[in-house]
């Protein structure tokens, strides 16, 4: 018998969005920071718990058990930062 190919079963996404980082190293003058330091893009990928009007939660993993779904190593993103989000599987 063939080996099946493994499927989610829970929708898998993408989530592009914008991280806060540091302008500058150290204490700066105004002219030594540049405007192009500010934004960080990141992409996270996992299974999307809970959108909410502020933030959306994104888990790393997650099990089906006997009183429902459970979920590990999860990340609230602020809704305002999130660039896209794409379904994946």
């Amino acid at each position: 018998m063939a080996a099946r190919k493994p499927t989610p079963r829970h929708p898998v996404w993408l989530v592009d969005w914008l991280d806060a980082s540091d302008a500058f190293p150290s204490w700066a003058k105004p002219s030594s920071v540049r405007a192009g330091d500010v934004e960080q893009l990141v992409q996270s990928v996992g299974y999307l718990v809970e959108v909410h009007d502020d933030h959306l939660t994104l888990a790393t993993s997650c099990v089906e058990t006997d009183d429902g779904w459970h979920y590990g190593g999860g990340i609230h993103i602020p809704t305002s930062l999130v660039r896209r989000k794409v379904r994946l599987l």
